[in-house]
């Protein structure tokens, strides 16, 4: 069989010739692919193997732009968006252009009304007014949720709550706030209605049409990312369609994502060998898989060498991996501070963003535009939460914004160094995901507690440091979450927390 391969596959793994037999068969099926585990390369043996038009679907223009330079003519490269766009109607597409309403303008438009619900911090009830702006952003963030879901029209479960709401006051905010979700799904589909509408509008549309995908097999990547929105459109298809992903590299919980590769009821086929790295690294690797209760390891690439000793301070990396935004920032400040050119992948609009909102809320103004802050007043507020357990995420940021003041943090972010020019990029585990580097290190934000006799851990954290770990080819520095490796290593009873 290896005869007739491209040249650029001279030599196929074992599991790279399983998956294109089974892609032959032309059913539907779903390749579990590993961590640098030659995923491409084997989409794109299979792509010039099958015959008739082929759809390869992946998450980002970006993502489907580079497919299409690697793919044969006959596949074309889409994301999920550019497909619905073509098939909605021009009236509502054309929304796209219109400016969008501002929460208050919406909160005017739905007639809604202050509200006062009980906060509870840390056991302790207070109160607190959500004012008709603050109640309309509940209402689109709703909207939003429904777009994401399998669901044919919106219902009270779509509007999700802080957590800190009191139970009670929760189900009667639903109650009074459904008829605005419903008013302002209506008025997102309705050509004539004068606000702007975000892409989720649209693609939602398109899957209520029950649409017919336009192709003979379709290749759908990072398929474990998927909401269910787009697993009902694909399962639905005539067609086969071949699922590929990692069900360990499943990092969007918060945003949606569903773990498409364990629940679909497909048969599948593996790619265990990485090509990225050499043993050590995949040792680290299979630690955290294992204690996702994996039981079919990773393979290092034998014939690449890597190593896991960590370096001096002041030793050669290419890239920093951090936990939060925060911590990137804070790298990003002790980088500058020795005069290295530093890059930045980490979501640098919303730190630009927070800084502003907390400025905002320093001088007695809203925090317009920040999630994170829509329900605060004033900064002590802020402050005062980032120290209870439900608002530590936000601690460390409130901590920059304290210590160096938002003048400065907004300085370092406009002093990045282009990547190709930088010293090192820093990034966060979430923004890494998809790339590589050679010297890797990792910094210590990540979520975990380690005992004498427990490691105590999230199956999610364990999946982004998994996804962290296995961004190095070379050299991986895990000194920072060593106490973790060693405690799941040496045995030690791991307990899942939320």
């Amino acid at each position: 069989m290896t005869a007739s391969m491209p040249a650029y596959m001279t030599d196929p793994t074992e599991e790279q010739l399983a998956a294109l037999n089974m892609a032959m068969d032309r059913q539907s099926f779903k390749i579990v692919a590993y961590a640098g585990a030659g995923k491409t390369t084997t989409l794109k043996l299979i792509g010039e193997r099958l015959r008739g038009r082929g759809l390869y679907l992946a998450f980002n223009k970006a993502i489907a732009s580079e497919a299409q330079q690697k793919f044969p003519p006959h596949v074309d490269c889409r994301t999920f968006h550019s497909l619905a766009y073509r098939h909605v109607s021009r009236d509502i597409t054309a929304k796209l252009a219109l400016p969008r309403f501002s929460p208050k303008r919406l909160g005017d438009d739905l007639r809604l009304q202050p509200v006062q619900i009980r906060r509870n911090m840390d056991g302790v009830n207070k109160f607190v007014t959500l004012t008709p702006a603050k109640l309309a952003r509940m209402v689109s963030d709703s909207v939003s949720h429904f777009c994401s879901t399998h669901a044919s029209y919106p219902a009270p479960r779509h509007i999700e709550l802080p957590k800190w709401i009191d139970q009670n006051d929760a189900d009667q905010l639903r109650e009074m706030l459904f008829p605005a979700v419903e008013k302002r799904w209506l008025q997102s589909i309705d050509a004539r209605h004068p606000a702007g509408i975000g892409h989720d509008i649209y693609l939602k549309l398109w899957a209520l049409s029950k649409p017919n995908i336009p192709a003979d097999f379709i290749l759908f990547d990072e398929a474990q990312d998927a909401d269910p929105l787009m697993m009902g459109i694909l399962t639905q298809q005539p067609r086969q369609v071949i699922y590929v992903g990692d069900a360990h590299q499943q990092i969007y919980e918060w945003r949606g994502a569903v773990n498409a590769m364990k629940k679909l009821p497909l048969p599948q086929t593996l790619l265990t060998q990485s090509f990225r790295f050499g043993e050590p690294i995949a040792d680290v690797a299979n630690t955290l898989l294992k204690a996702l209760q994996e039981d079919v390891p990773l393979k290092g690439n034998p014939n690449r060498d890597s190593s896991t000793e960590s370096g001096l301070v002041n030793a050669k990396k290419d890239a920093i991996l951090c936990r939060t935004n925060a911590a990137a920032m804070n790298q990003l400040l002790i980088g500058l501070k020795l005069g290295h050119r530093v890059a930045l992948q980490a979501d640098t609009d919303r730190m630009l963003k927070f800084c502003q909102a907390a400025e905002n809320l320093k001088n007695g103004k809203s925090a317009y535009g920040v999630p994170e802050l829509a329900y605060f007043y004033n900064w002590s507020d802020v402050q005062e939460y980032s120290e209870t357990s439900e608002g530590s995420d936000l601690k460390t940021l409130v901590k920059l914004v304290d210590d160096h003041g938002t003048n400065v943090l907004a300085q370092a972010v406009n002093s990045l160094t282009q990547i190709e020019n930088a010293d090192y990029v820093i990034s966060t585990a979430h923004k890494a995901k998809g790339l590589e580097w050679s010297r890797v290190k990792l910094d210590d934000d990540f979520y975990y507690d380690t005992t004498a006799n427990s490691v105590k851990i999230t199956p999610e954290e364990l999946r982004l440091l998994y996804v962290a770990c296995t961004r190095a080819q070379s050299n991986l520095d895990f000194q920072n979450i060593q106490d973790l490796i060693v405690g799941l290593q040496s045995g030690k009873k791991v307990i899942y927390g939320n």
